[in-house]
């Protein structure tokens, strides 16, 4: 893993759960302790996280708000393999809404040759879907929200209020048994209402999200059927999801490990 990868995750966790200690980092990442305290150390001169004796807090006033380019750069063999896994969902016919996100966006170059209507709220999945041949694309307006480059606010919102589709495709942050949860307020209305216009839920997450709790809860697992994520969630949350009947798809890659569960 590269550094700034690390430390990006770093950054993410710390904000997640309010608070990290240098040994749990450093089990976790498999660095040493020495690693990690300068890990920290270049978080906080970026004002990501207030070092303490025993490893990191978050700053209450802040909430870390990666870039799309950020994103994407992170884990992009598991978003890709959970892109081709949640591509085999989709029949000719369906309406589906595609969310913004890093891995919605690997979703979309999938879907490009699919017979269907695509509705999308992010500026990214929009060009990559122009021009698809056989896609109707609608687009969800709004304010554009920068760091995500997706569509926001009212407009939007009462845009989705008034649709219905079979399917949605959800990017979030964290995914735990408390439910499903982003980084930053300005989504979370739209991404609420595409959960209530959609006759099934289809979450993506790599398993870096999962087991996470972000700054704003969206819904509880009884509004989500299936997650679809990478072959390094971990086993308890595999089979604490699927108690709630999540229907748990894993995607794999070749950074995943052939023993992880099916």
């Amino acid at each position: 893993m590269l550094v700034d990868e690390r430390r990006h995750q770093i950054a993410q966790l710390v904000v997640a759960r309010e608070v990290a200690t240098v040994t749990e980092l450093s089990e976790r990442f498999v660095v040493s302790p020495v690693t990690i305290r300068s890990d920290l150390e270049a978080l906080e001169k970026q004002g990501m996280l207030k070092r303490n004796r025993g490893g990191a807090v978050a700053h209450h006033v802040l909430r870390f708000a990666p870039t799309f380019q950020e994103k994407t750069s992170v884990h992009p063999l598991e978003k890709q393999a959970i892109a081709e896994r949640a591509a085999e969902l989709i029949e000719d016919g369906d309406h589906v809404i595609v969310d913004s996100g890093s891995t919605a966006l690997f979703f979309a170059r999938k879907i490009r040759d699919r017979d269907l209507t695509v509705l999308v709220n992010s500026v990214y999945t929009l060009n990559e879907l122009t021009g698809a041949p056989t896609i109707d694309l609608i687009t969800v307006g709004g304010t554009l929200y920068k760091p995500g480059m997706s569509f926001v606010g009212p407009l939007s919102e009462t845009f989705l209020d008034k649709i219905h589709v079979d399917k949605v495709f959800l990017g979030v942050n964290g995914v735990s048994c408390k439910g499903i949860s982003v980084n930053n307020m300005q989504e979370a209305g739209g991404k609420r209402r595409m959960i209530a216009a959609a006759d099934r839920v289809i979450v993506l997450a790599d398993s870096s999200k999962i087991g996470v709790n972000s700054f704003v809860f969206l819904r509880s697992l009884d509004h989500v059927q299936v997650l679809v994520t990478d072959a390094g969630i971990a086993p308890e949350y595999l089979k604490k999801f699927r108690e709630v009947n999540v229907e748990v798809l894993i995607a794999q890659s070749t950074r995943c490990d052939d023993h992880a569960a099916r």
